[in-house]
């Protein structure tokens, strides 16, 4: 199995010193707070899936705007894309990721050819993002920061390549599945517990990728300048950008309680 973590051995120096650092720079009340946000995130992918169902197709175009505001590595097509793609073929494409009758791989590949944009990269970070959050419990989050199948780049080589991971000399650029990068998210839950970082399902995975490739951009740009290091946002909200929760206003604890009572 090609895969970039799993199966894979590990220096168990550098993978016990990573997730000491880890564990010292993400707190657990960060944790907490990244998993009410993305729950809240959930929330708002399944109203607004459900909601094409219910009128059958039929969703103004500023309930896309929404959506796509929520997707981190599409932010520069967005606008693009509401220009360009009529409102009908805007329901027609994400009704294809609504019929959870369907397996991921077939609404995923119906949204593709649905969806007339002409960036691939694009149209499969929006399909990935929003399947999701749909169903968190039987989706991972795939998306283009996580890994890109097609030069090899995101946050997983650059976590293997600070595990000190061996490898055979091949670049990172593999035929993942789904399935395949559903085992690989599972390994990072392993790999986690086993390192006394207990990360819950169905987001800690997102929260761990999120950490890390936002360590990869400021060190990125503090290589390339310190100065213009300054403008790199702080860690936790990189984070929240990434994931695309940025926006989205944690639930008051009095109005929870209400609810609960």
């Amino acid at each position: 199995m090609p895969y970039i973590l799993k199966n894979n051995k590990t220096d168990k120096r550098y993978e016990e010193k990573f997730f000491e650092i880890v564990n010292e720079n993400l707190p657990i009340e960060k944790i907490e707070l990244f998993n009410s946000l993305l729950t809240l995130k959930t929330r708002i992918v399944k109203e607004f899936l459900s909601d094409i169902r219910r009128t059958g197709g039929k969703l103004e175009k500023d309930r896309f705007d929404e959506i796509l505001s929520l997707i981190f590595s599409i932010r520069r097509h967005k606008e693009k894309i509401l220009k360009t793609l009529s409102v009908g073929s805007l329901n027609n494409a994400f009704s294809c990721l609504a019929d959870s009758k369907k397996s991921a791989e077939i609404r995923i590949g119906r949204f593709l050819e649905a969806f007339s944009y002409e960036d691939i990269i694009v149209k499969r970070d929006i399909a990935l993002e929003i399947l999701h959050f749909y169903e968190p419990e039987k989706n991972v989050l795939w998306t283009s920061w996580v890994y890109r199948q097609d030069n090899g780049t995101g946050c997983l080589p650059y976590m293997a390549d600070f595990l000190k991971r061996t490898w055979d000399g091949n670049p990172y650029i593999m035929p993942f599945s789904i399935r395949e990068m559903r085992d690989e998210v599972g390994y990072l839950y392993e790999l986690s517990g086993k390192n006394g970082l207990h990360l819950k399902r169905p987001y800690g995975a997102d929260i761990l990728l999120s950490y890390m490739y936002s360590d990869y951009v400021y060190k990125m740009v503090y290589a390339e300048s310190k100065s213009l290091s300054i403008g790199v946002p702080e860690g936790f909200t990189l984070m929240k950008k990434l994931l695309g929760i940025e926006k989205i206003e944690p639930p008051e604890p009095e109005l929870e309680l209400e609810k609960a009572g």
